[in-house]
């Protein structure tokens, strides 16, 4: 299960090693100026999460940093939180789309043996879906799969629809023929595009430009962060476990030396 996190800001970074109340092991990516955070837990129970209605999640941005006397922070890093606290996956399902009013946009949600995908947003109910797996990448950009009237609009908003459509295909097609998880997000930043062009799977726009990447192994416990040094801020890793505590879950923080392009 794997990320590519796009921001029209350049986020501040932690890798967060914490135990739940109840002692399942979370590892997360969260950023320090919105509180966003997704990850994986020790059961082996993954949550990513894109948005949908992606107007208004950049409009919020604006408010984390300092464009209003108040700064914002983001209500899904919470809701995520609660979802990796829980030790079964039916139980995470059920509090992404319950827990304070349910988590917004594309979810992807697995264990080792199962993968759902949860499609909602405040103006649509929730619609659950279990993936298989064994039938090639599943793959989720900005605009609605199952609510087709959800994310960009093809009507309103042809040009953003025509990026996340072309993001979304040649992601797919780059992904095809790939099965060691630690070759599939680089795979995913190659710009098959001009740098600029809103149709690259890692984006250098003036608007919107990827910070990073998670990729999750769950039946290996592993949790892999791939950073742009020149997008992103990386604060480092902070482990709040006890001393004591042996993890169940390896970290490993990479750093892209320098942007892969095509044009």
């Amino acid at each position: 299960m794997g990320k590519t996190r796009d921001r029209n800001y350049s986020p501040r970074l932690k890798v967060i090693r914490v135990l739940s109340p109840d002692g399942i092991e979370i590892v997360l990516l969260y950023d320090l100026d919105t509180h966003y955070m997704e990850g994986m837990n020790s059961e082996g129970i993954g949550i990513v999460n894109a948005a949908l209605l992606v107007t208004d999640d950049e409009k919020a941005t604006k408010k984390y940093w300092g464009r209003t006397k108040k700064k914002g922070t983001s209500n899904d890093g919470p809701r995520i939180f609660r979802a990796l606290s829980c030790p079964k996956l039916s139980q995470a399902i059920k509090s992404l789309v319950g827990y304070d009013s349910g988590l917004k946009g594309h979810t992807l949600v697995g264990n080792p043996t199962s993968l759902y995908s949860i499609e909602m947003t405040s103006k649509h109910n929730p619609i659950i879906d279990k993936l298989d797996p064994d039938a090639g990448f599943n793959v989720r950009t900005n605009h609605g799969e199952t609510h087709t009237n959800a994310g960009y609009d093809p009507n309103t908003q042809p040009e953003d629809y025509l990026s996340s459509k072309i993001r979304k295909a040649t992601a797919q097609s780059t992904l095809a023929d790939l099965d060691d998880h630690e070759e599939l997000m680089p795979a995913i930043t190659v710009q098959n595009f001009k740098k600029d062009s809103n149709y690259n799977m890692r984006r250098t726009t003036d608007n919107m430009r990827t910070s990073s990447q998670t990729m999750m192994h769950l039946d290996k416990l592993q949790f892999i962060c791939y950073l742009f040094p020149e997008e992103c801020k990386f604060m480092g890793m902070e482990d709040r476990t006890p001393s004591d505590y042996e993890p169940k879950i390896s970290v490993n923080i990479k750093k892209y030396k320098k942007p892969r392009s095509e044009t």
